[in-house]
């Protein structure tokens, strides 16, 4: 857990896991209690431990409000809101039992309030427009239930007139009177905007607080509810607005579910309104709710304790300068009960409180003295000093603890390490840092620190000792000499790469060296990398007075697994995003489209080129639309097969193979394709045209004609071709394509060749198979599956078959193998899904233990809750299937 600490509040609690959104503080300022959709925790804020007591909750409802009962009768009283319900717990033994469970409201319960007098009676407001009162000596139904037209946000009894209650209702206030009916006895028109907040006051019977989503803060009389007496004025929308429990002191917290970055609270003063008195700041997030732990007998703080979003606890001392800055003035020798412990206990005689025992004097006569390894030399109470000794192995620490004043109090103990210590300086530095950063969490909560400071010690330094010791074995391990090396000698086998570069995936590129140990060393002897390992024999023998190892070269243990450790030594490998060294886009891929007529396709990918500011590629797509479809040449059939329309899209695919842009050359190249699909399409269309008009005894020329076209399609599009497989994950990884200097092959790995000239010549057909193919794997290392798939249907040559592990499923009419969802003789769909018994269709997985399997998503739903197969036959599937492979 972090701990943070201010000079205005402490860190009481962080619970991540509890996801609570509803607080409360018990009368006594002991509990606090914590209520979310899972858990129901409480927290003893008087323990210096950190101990959070949880009691699941079994309800799919979150927790909208929570408060316990402010009387000292029912004090172990608390009530929560789920939903349309309120449940009353009891919190004796350290046990939280449900009580009561009070239903009535028909929609959402807003708010609920406690009387402050009468122990059973209970208020509360919902969305339903109802206002029940209820008295828990008879819970079955709502002692009194008042209506109103709109729904209720809160809902407030009156601190001192015991039959008032007031009601917020959008931005209008009632007041309402148990012993007059169902009618409100005054109406008073609040706010323009919806009433976040209402509280009434702790000294007058008549006045109450509102607060809005209109940014003010408004204070009312009810002899005269017509005007408010006074506003403040905020600059955001307020969630609560609630009076201190001294001076004239207000605090307001923002909207939490505004988020504007406000997440403090701010204490203002009712009788100077013109800016707030403190500011607290600490909340990461926005503030949920917010409660007071009256003053102790003797002390002279009261404390503020909030929570907020960010699942933190604060605890904030309100200092007597602060209570002064409100218009209160605290007395410190007078031992002063809470207001509600005051108004129970009238007449009756205080006891004095006996003195507190130092908390030092407290801690030396509970320490710990039998700690492994450690001894207590002396512990002197009046000069506030502690000397311990502690021996691990052949170190020996001699530590003397002093304790200042105002120990533990914020104040961490001074560590000292005597000169009489036999460890390293390393050893010394380390355990400091750990006893002060330890020391400091304990005292920011205001505990003691002196037994948990002292077993970290023992601990950390019998970990420092044990990483020295390895160490030191560790070095002299590879201190081999000459001879070591015999099996080392061989002029043939080269000596192991120390460094190197990789280009991995699309737009990666990885780099690794030898650790800067290594370097150093290799440095200090004046050599460099040797060139064979027999090579390490002869430099090892002139110059190296430290018989360097092969391992040297690589090896370094790490120095220490302590939470303080020193900088790395061992080698680092970088990884580089390379993108901007490539022609490729990613974001051309996303956008770039396939599906349509050659025109619209290149106006469309021309607009998605225009989009990253590649202009040349704008002017490519425009001319290969021109080569398309020209609307200045009035046969464009006969220009699609027109040499110089030909040539010109060739040269396209040949300028950007050229400049190694696989994309847009694997695009042209599919362009390319789509254009010559159209041809063909035309010249079929010829052909059977000039056949009839033959038969009909026509123009014979058509005929002609069309069969030198048939001629001229044979001699541009037909080649023989090599067979190129799909392009895969490359065994080596990722070698960027040079399509340049492309040689014809069946693997995509040999893409780089020394000498170009050497090269052997492919036909045009099969280079452009290649730049679809090079492209495909570019696709598929995005992630761009579908796109793949989309270059792969303008392949010439047909894909090979899958090689491998094949799982068919069996038809349960014919009991014939199926590669597909239906089977190929009966025409039956093949699996039913164990689940919901319906055939699958979609996407499906199947148990290769036991068979059984189904839809994917219904599988996932069940294995997220179970592990055995839902067909009952007792297979773990997903457990068998992993082991498996």
């Amino acid at each position: 857990m972090a701990i943070n600490w201010n000079s205005d509040y402490y860190v009481a609690l962080e619970g991540k896991d509890l996801q609570a959104n509803a607080m409360a503080v018990d009368l006594t300022g002991t509990y606090v209690l914590l209520a979310g959709r899972r858990y129901i925790a409480l927290h003893n804020l008087e323990e210096e431990c950190e101990i959070v007591q949880k009691f699941p909750r079994h309800s799919k409802y979150d927790v909208g409000v929570a408060e316990w009962n402010p009387t000292m009768h029912h004090r172990d009283l608390c009530v929560i809101s789920s939903n349309q319900r309120l449940e009353v717990l009891t919190w004796r033994s350290e046990e939280l039992t449900q009580s009561h469970c009070l239903k009535a409201h028909t929609r959402v319960v807003t708010d609920v309030n406690w009387h402050q007098m009468d122990p059973n009676l209970l208020a509360s407001c919902s969305v339903d427009t109802f206002i029940h009162i209820w008295d828990l000596r008879d819970s079955r139904r709502p002692a009194l239930s008042l209506s109103a037209i709109a729904e209720a946000s809160q809902v407030r009894w009156n601190r001192i007139s015991a039959n008032l209650l007031a009601t917020a209702h959008e931005g209008d206030i009632k007041i309402w009177d148990q012993r007059k009916g169902t009618s409100p006895v005054q109406y008073v028109a609040a706010h323009l905007s919806k009433i976040h907040g209402l509280d009434w006051s702790r000294t007058s019977e008549t006045q109450f607080t509102t607060c809005s989503q209109d940014n003010t803060v408004k204070f009312f009389d009810t002899a005269n509810p017509r005007k408010a007496e006074y506003v403040l004025t905020t600059n955001a929308p307020v969630w609560r607005a609630r009076y201190t429990p001294f001076g004239n002191g207000l605090i307001t917290v923002v909207v939490p579910h505004m988020r504007r970055g406000e997440n403090s609270l701010l204490l203002w003063n009712t009788a100077n309104r013109a800016t707030p008195m403190h500011t607290f700041v600490g909340h990461k997030d926005v503030v949920l709710e917010f409660a007071w732990r009256y003053k102790r007998p003797g002390e002279s703080c009261f404390e503020l304790v909030t929570w907020s979003k960010d699942q933190t606890l604060l605890i904030w001392k309100i200092e007597p300068f602060l209570q002064k800055l409100c218009g209160y003035e605290p007395e410190v020798a007078q031992d002063v009960l809470s207001y509600h412990n005051s108004k129970e206990n009238t007449g009756k005689v205080l006891k004095k409180v006996p003195p507190k025992v130092e908390p030092l004097q407290q801690e030396f006569s509970l320490i710990n003295v039998h700690i492994p390894n450690l001894d207590v030399k002396t512990m002197n109470l009046s000069e506030r000093i502690c000397a311990v000794r502690a021996t691990v192995s052949r170190f020996t620490v001699n530590l003397q603890i002093s304790f200042p004043a105002a120990y533990p109090h914020g104040v961490p103990p001074v560590f000292e390490i005597k000169e009489n210590s036999q460890v390293t300086e390393n050893i010394a530095t380390q355990l400091l840092q750990t006893l002060n950063h330890l020391a400091q969490q304990r005292v920011s909560k205001n505990r003691t620190c002196l037994e948990s400071c002292l077993r970290q010690m023992v601990t950390t330094f019998e970990q420092l000792v044990t990483d020295t010791e390895a160490d030191r074995m560790y070095e002299n391990s590879f201190i081999h000499s000459a001879n070591t090396l015999g099996g080392f000698i061989d002029a043939y086998i080269p000596f192991p790469r120390t460094s190197g570069a990789k280009f991995c995936s699309v737009d990666t590129l990885v780099c690794f060296g030898r650790s800067g140990h290594s370097r150093r060393l290799s440095t200090k002897m004046d050599i460099a990398t040797p060139r064979a390992l027999s090579a390490l024999e002869n430099l090892l023998a002139k110059r190296s007075p430290y018989n360097l190892s092969v391992s040297n070269y690589y090896f370094q243990r790490p120095r220490t697994r302590t939470k303080h450790y020193s900088k790395p030594t061992k080698a680092v490998v970088h990884i580089y995003d390379s993108s901007g060294l490539f022609l490729v886009h990613k974001q051309l891929a996303e956008e770039y489209i396939l599906e349509g007529d050659v025109g619209t396709v290149c106006k469309h990918n021309a607009a998605a080129a225009a989009l990253v500011g590649r202009w040349d590629l704008v002017q490519a797509w425009a001319l290969a639309e021109l080569t398309a479809c020209p609307d200045q040449v009035r046969d464009s059939e006969m220009w699609v097969q027109h040499p110089f329309n030909v040539r010109l899209m060739k040269s396209l695919i040949s300028h950007y193979a050229t400049l190694n842009d696989v994309q847009m050359a694997a695009m042209l190249c599919c362009i390319y394709g789509k254009e010559q699909e159209r041809a063909k399409k035309i010249l079929k269309n010829k052909e059977k045209l000039a056949k009839s008009q033959a038969h009909f005894k026509l123009v014979p020329s058509t005929f002609s004609s069309s069969k030198h076209s048939k001629h001229i399609l044979h001699k541009s599009c037909v080649s023989p071709y090599h067979t190129i497989p799909p392009a895969d994950v490359l065994a080596e990884g990722w070698v960027f394509p040079s399509l340049e200097t492309m040689r014809s092959s069946s693997s995509l790995d040999c893409l780089w060749l020394d000498n170009p000239e050497k090269k052997e010549k492919s036909s045009t057909i099969s280079n452009y198979e290649y730049y679809k193919l090079a492209y495909a794997e570019i696709l598929h290392r995005w992630g761009l599956l579908y796109n793949r798939a989309e270059v792969l249907t303008y392949l010439s040559t047909p894909q090979e078959q899958h090689k491998g592990v094949e799982f068919l499923s069996e038809c349960k009419s014919c009991s014939k193998p199926s590669r597909s969802s239906s089977c190929s003789s009966c025409r039956k769909l093949t699996l039913n899904c164990i689940i919901c018994h319906l055939s699958v269709r979609g996407s499906a997985n199947c148990c290769i233990v036991c068979g059984h399997g189904g839809h994917t998503i219904h599988l996932m739903k069940w294995f997220n809750e179970n592990d055995v197969c839902p067909s009952g036959c007792g297979c773990k599937c997903t457990y068998e299937t992993a082991t498996m492979f």
